[in-house]
């Protein structure tokens, strides 16, 4: 008896020990309790997302400010402005392919590093097309941090801390623009100007703001080779003898023991991932179609869906936002806006274009300036945006179902005000709301982590993403036509759509309690 109290005192429990001398991946994990390698994972992995969110939508500060070095016309900056989006697409599958069979680490440290070399080499363009090759290859590698960390951390954490340290991760991509439009507010009014004689440019200001948003990503290539690779992915290719050693690292690093009082010795689960060796492409296809396959159609069906309308809403509205808040500031500062709804402001706003016959002239004067205005309602949306998901991670952790119906239904209900209500600065809070169904993207990313098994975790997440940024592209192009032909209808369809996602939210799995 002395001499397990011995024990115990040492930090061995003999009976603990033995209840766990073997043990599941999640059981695993669990013992190696939450503390600060994961609270360590969470920023780097959150600083990930946040610099493949300026290389996404930090475009459309540079581009807006570049406008005059670069000859560029409307439809030049429009397809400037969403050839990230493009990027996105074109890389999901093959990262999903990656990150499945190579690994999430080594998925994110490849493609943020040469993310980097591109994202730096585009502040360098000598004209739109160039710049617009090297967004469209930077993006395409960056973009696989968007399914990438949120699956890593998600295999890395507790089953009882996973929901939560996601949300929080999410925090981050949210205020990416902010990020950005802080960033530009010093940079952008710099008026130095350096010739570069054997790339005939001129380095200006926001050359160098494309410049230093291309930094995090290097940055967090970095910081990422100071953590392991999943213990989760391990086990799934068979490699447990490799797991328990990360498994070890971790308990360590969090409980300030040595390694080798890690009280879990094997990993009872068996690899998930076929022996037999195939071609990539034979690889890739099964990964994809198990998607589509019972059991998990259902389930695949309804987040896809659920995908679609919330990225074509948050990110398909958020490039339009310096726009609509640039007329809404214009009209105020006009001294207008009394009795006037927000789509009353927009149209108020745009009646200096003239018209002849379908054709609309538009007098165009090159303006490079990006007003005061447009960068603090940037930041504004993006502090708005990350408190309301940091209360959303700290509440609603473990009830992800209520989260999400409660957040798209204040969506849909904002889309309706902002038309009823006819007071200028009112329309804009009730637009600010509309867009924060956004804050639902990362409660869908921890579904994809929890409903999906290890092997085809890394395609279903990245497929998602394909969608997603399929869909805000198809929704950044659409939203400006429709605005344009009716205003007040355009947000009251959108209404309507994002109450079919509240519908298919409640058949969503219900929430369970995790083990602590």
């Amino acid at each position: 008896m002395h001499l397990k109290n011995q024990l115990k005192e040492k930090g061995y429990d003999t009976e603990k020990d033995k209840a766990l001398h073997s043990a599941t991946i999640e059981e695993a994990i669990t013992a190696t309790g939450f503390g600060k390698y994961n609270l360590g994972l969470m920023l780097v992995c959150s600083w990930t997302l946040q610099a493949m969110g300026m290389d996404l939508f930090g475009t459309s500060f540079v581009v807006a400010a570049a406008v005059c070095d670069l000859e560029l016309s409307m439809q030049q900056r429009a397809l400037l402005t969403a050839t990230p989006l493009i990027g996105v697409v074109l890389g999901a599958q093959l990262w999903g392919y990656v990150s499945d069979t190579k690994g999430r680490r080594l998925t994110l440290v490849l493609s943020m590093s040469i993310g980097f070399v591109f994202a730096a080499l585009s502040s360098f363009a000598p004209n739109w097309k160039i710049m617009a090759l090297l967004k469209l290859v930077s993006s395409t590698f960056t973009s696989a941090s968007n399914s990438a960390s949120y699956t890593l951390l998600g295999e890395s954490c507790p089953e009882f801390y996973r929901g939560r340290t996601m949300l929080l991760c999410n925090c981050f991509l949210m205020c990416s623009q902010a990020v950005v439009a802080l960033f530009a507010y010093p940079i952008l009014p710099l008026e130095f100007v350096y010739w570069i004689d054997f790339l005939s440019i001129k380095y200006r200001s926001w050359r160098l703001l494309a410049l230093v948003m291309s930094l995090p990503c290097a940055a967090t290539a970095c910081l990422l080779q100071l953590f392991h690779e999943s213990p989760k992915f391990l086990v799934s290719i068979g490699k447990n003898e490799e797991a328990i050693e990360v498994l070890k690292k971790i308990y360590a690093c969090n409980s300030g023991n040595k390694a080798n009082t890690f009280n879990v010795k094997k990993i009872v689960d068996k690899a998930e991932q076929s022996s037999e060796k195939e071609s990539f492409f034979k690889t890739m296809w099964h990964q994809t179609a198990a998607l589509f396959k019972p059991p998990l159609l259902k389930v695949t069906l309804k987040l896809f869906y659920l995908v679609a309308i919330i990225y074509m809403t948050g990110s398909g509205f958020i490039l339009w936002l310096p726009y609509i808040m640039n007329n809404l500031f214009s009209v105020l500062e006009a001294g207008g806006g009394q009795g006037m709804n927000l789509c009353t402001i927009i149209r108020y706003s745009t009646e200096s274009v003239g018209v002849s016959g379908n054709d609309t002239m538009i007098q165009e004067v090159c303006n490079d300036t990006i007003q005061d205005t447009t960068l603090f309602s940037a930041m504004t949306y993006g502090a708005l945006a990350s408190s309301s998901n940091l209360v959303l991670s700290l509440t609603c952790g473990s009830r992800k179902r209520f989260a999400m119906i409660c957040i798209v239904t204040t969506s849909a209900v904002a889309a309706v005000l902002l038309n009823v209500i006819a007071t200028p600065i009112a329309g804009g809070i009730f637009f600010f709301f509309f867009l924060l169904c956004a804050l639902s993207m990362g409660i869908l990313s921890v579904y994809f982590v929890e409903l999906y098994p290890t092997s085809l975790r890394g395609m279903a997440s990245c497929l998602s993403v394909m969608l997603g940024r399929s869909s805000a592209f198809l929704g950044v192009n659409a939203i400006g036509a429709l605005i344009s032909a009716n205003c007040e209808a355009t947000f009251y369809g959108w209404a309507v759509l994002l109450l079919t996602a509240v519908v298919l939210s409640w058949y969503l799995p219900k929430d369970k309690v995790p083990n602590k």
